[in-house]
């Protein structure tokens, strides 16, 4: 059978770069699917994109379909014949769905039985119904709706080149028609050439000035931009973020080197790479001693531009915008940060959760609280900068929209310039750490106390406010607080009771009191899902992950190190017989006992005067002697040690079952025997549910 390339490209405006990535890998996905669907065979599948075109290219896509011969079987002879003889609703229904006349009538195996045949159709003819649909498939944050035909798409298109081999593919979308045209780069004179067939592709687009693949684009401007930084004597600043999004707003990038007065690296460093990512998408560069250049990198998209017709403009533009930063941050440093904090009064945080001053009381009062109990010692440096954690918004840095993303950031300097302690400016840095996926953990004591609070008070305070986030939407980022709380837990061990650190941050709002229970219960539920996630990350099994979680939490370092150490455990000889133990006494107890009740609950009563000698009694001596030595293991974090104190308890466990009748016909004898049981998985489970473990009994 004979095979032929496919091109499909999607010709538009402008796609905002976040669009572009999204809309690659649903195109890829969703032909894939159809193919297979379709049964058509191909060698290879790819999507490349720029911000005006999207590139599907299938190399060796068979002529057609195979042809396809399926057997069907419908109801039985019985079900399918009545008395007389005659074809049943059954029967007729079955001859119906499959479109064949009673002369097809045949059986199998006392079963109606119709053999279909289907010839295979024309890829072509496949194609003309494929391509539009994957048009269908792309979803966008925001789309445009075309009224007479129902066409959707980020942004108008103007152009469709459908090509299997040499052979047109004929559609229309969006009222455009496909055609062999494929649009070069719009600032050549020659804004379209016609392709032969779908192989002419790569060739016509290198001549047209325009770099299909991303990774091609980003490869050739991390090379210029390189090149630049080192002919202006230093090298460039790393910005994996930027050179993303850079590269996928451009066709045929170009890289050019600008001056600024140097009079404004006396700023921080961070104004100024800010003003020039964020704003004009700049790259900066530093010397050796990581200090910065009074040099930026402009890209631009125009391969027929000279370098010194735009350098004046960028130069102007940039200059502009420093000078508003110079200005603002000369500004600032008049006025102290203390002396802004009362200036909080009067911004709203979030509505219906009062102002950032009140955010800044609550700060204050769960950061200590916090500090007390994870890094005594702290307490005043971490009440200093939670008192002016928040001052720098409403600064004329900050407040004027210009700079929000330094928050934080403008306050350390403000702070440092006006005589506060390093380790509280540190910490006004640090607050908003983790600000993302991969972001830096805040490394500092009095960073994290007020990392944590920042967190645990956003989380408390929405959650309240009942601004939750659903399914892909969470537009307050309480996905993301919550992670960071994980994090932060994690990363510095903190042991903490996750259900007070809670209680303290919900106690923070008034209104939300009387249902504090509540919030408190759903928001670590909210939390622990992060920390299931977090496990899975670091490549615990699942059936492991499920046996911690499926018992009271409330340490989320504490689950950790018993992940680790069961893990660790779990490869020696004799760790399947001591869980195989545990199982038992796990699997006869009611399947609806809770297992994830706090350790202050009470026990179920073990009457001791019903305990027959022998076995019996032994378990519940060994059960005594175990508690208070398993409570001071888990406190102390020795999961080793409460692991082998358990499994000390395996011969007895065995001895039990096999001298004691459990579920003994004498009532009061059978609840007595499951409450010590009970007891005993109680035990158990302040470790794990080891009967979830796949290798369990």
């Amino acid at each position: 059978m004979k095979k032929r390339d496919v091109l499909f490209e999607i010709l538009c405006e402008e796609l905002p770069g976040t669009y572009i990535a999204p809309a690659v890998r649903q195109l890829a996905e969703a032909a894939a699917a159809e193919l297979a669907q379709r049964r058509l065979a191909y060698a290879g599948l790819d999507v490349q994109a720029t911000p005006r075109r999207l590139a599907l290219t299938i190399t060796g896509l068979a002529e057609r379909q195979p042809d396809e011969t399926r057997d069907v079987f419908g109801p039985r002879r019985e079900a399918a014949l009545g008395p007389d003889g005659a074809l049943t609703a059954a029967g007729e229904g079955f001859l119906r769905k499959l479109g064949l006349g009673r002369e097809a009538l045949a059986w199998q195996d006392d079963r109606l039985w119709a053999r279909i045949e289907n010839p295979g159709r024309p890829a072509a003819e496949i194609l003309a119904e494929v391509l539009p649909a994957l048009i269908r498939k792309i979803s966008f944050p925001k789309t445009m709706r075309w009224e007479a035909s129902g066409a959707r798409f980020a942004r108008p298109i103007r152009g469709l080149v459908a090509l299997y081999g040499e052979e047109l593919i004929p559609f229309t979308y969006a009222d455009v028609a496909t055609g062999r045209d494929v649009a070069l780069h719009p600032m050549l004179p020659v804004r379209r050439q016609a392709l032969r067939g779908a192989h002419d592709y790569p060739r016509v687009l290198s001549r047209g000035r325009v770099i299909l693949s991303s990774s091609a684009r980003r490869k050739q401007l991390l090379e210029d931009l390189t090149g630049e930084a080192v002919r202006n004597g230093g090298h460039l600043v790393p910005d994996e973020e930027l050179l993303d999004v850079v590269a996928m707003m451009t066709e045929y990038p170009a890289v050019l080197a600008g001056r600024m007065s140097p009079s404004f690296l006396a700023m921080p460093r961070e104004i100024i790479t800010t003003a020039m990512r964020e704003h004009q998408r700049f790259f900066a560069a530093e010397d050796s001693g990581g200090g910065l250049l009074p040099v930026f990198f402009a890209v631009f998209d125009n391969p027929l531009a000279r370098p010194e017709s735009i350098r004046p403009g960028c130069e102007q533009v940039l200059a502009a915008r420093l000078q508003d930063a110079e200005f603002f941050y000369q500004e600032d440093l008049k006025t102290p940060l203390a002396d802004r904090v009362p200036e909080l009064r009067r911004v709203l945080w979030i509505k219906g959760l009062g102002s950032l001053y009140d955010k800044t009381l609550r700060l204050e009062r769960l950061a200590a609280w916090l500090s007390g109990r994870l890094e005594p010692g702290w307490e005043q440096n971490v009440q200093e900068a939670a008192h002016l954690a928040k001052a720098d918004l409403v600064s004329h840095m900050v407040q004027e929209k210009e700079y929000t993303s330094l928050q934080g950031v403008m306050g350390c300097f403000y702070a440092l310039a006006q005589g506060r302690p390093e380790p509280v400016a540190r910490a006004l840095r640090e607050q908003y750490q983790p600000r993302g996926v991969g972001d830096a953990l805040p490394a500092s004591p009095a960073g994290r106390m007020l990392a944590l609070a920042d967190k645990l008070d956003h989380l408390a305070g929405c959650w309240g406010a009942g601004l939750l986030p659903t399914g892909a939407k969470d537009p307050y980022a309480l996905r993301r607080a919550a992670q960071g709380v994980v994090a932060i837990l994690l990363e510095g061990g903190y042991r903490l009771s996750l259900t007070a650190a809670l209680e303290q941050a919900v106690s923070g709002y008034e209104a939300f009191k009387d249902r504090g229970a509540g919030i408190v219960s759903e928001l670590k539920k909210f939390i622990l899902g992060r920390m299931e996630s977090e496990l899975a990350n670091r490549n615990f099994p699942p059936d492991l992950i499920q046996a911690l979680l499926a018992v009271y939490v409330d340490d989320l370092t504490a689950l950790r190190r018993k992940a680790e150490t069961l893990t660790r455990l779990r490869v020696q000889p004799e760790f399947l017989d001591r869980i195989t133990a545990f199982s038992r006494v796990v699997n006869i107890l009611p399947k609806a006992l809770p297992r994830d009740l706090p350790p202050e609950t009470p026990d179920a009563p073990v009457a001791t005067e019903l305990l027959a000698a022998g076995t019996e009694q032994e378990l519940y001596q060994a059960l005594l002697r175990l508690e208070p030595e398993v409570r001071d293991l888990a406190a102390g974090g020795d999961f080793t040690g409460m692991f082998d104190r358990l499994a000390g308890l395996v011969p007895v466990i065995n001895r039990f079952f096999d001298d004691v009748l459990v579920m003994d016909p004498d009532e009061a004898l059978r609840t007595n025997r499951l409450n010590l049981l009970g007891r005993l998985a109680r035990l158990i489970w302040s470790l794990a549910d080891f009967s979830r473990l796949v290798n369990a009994a």
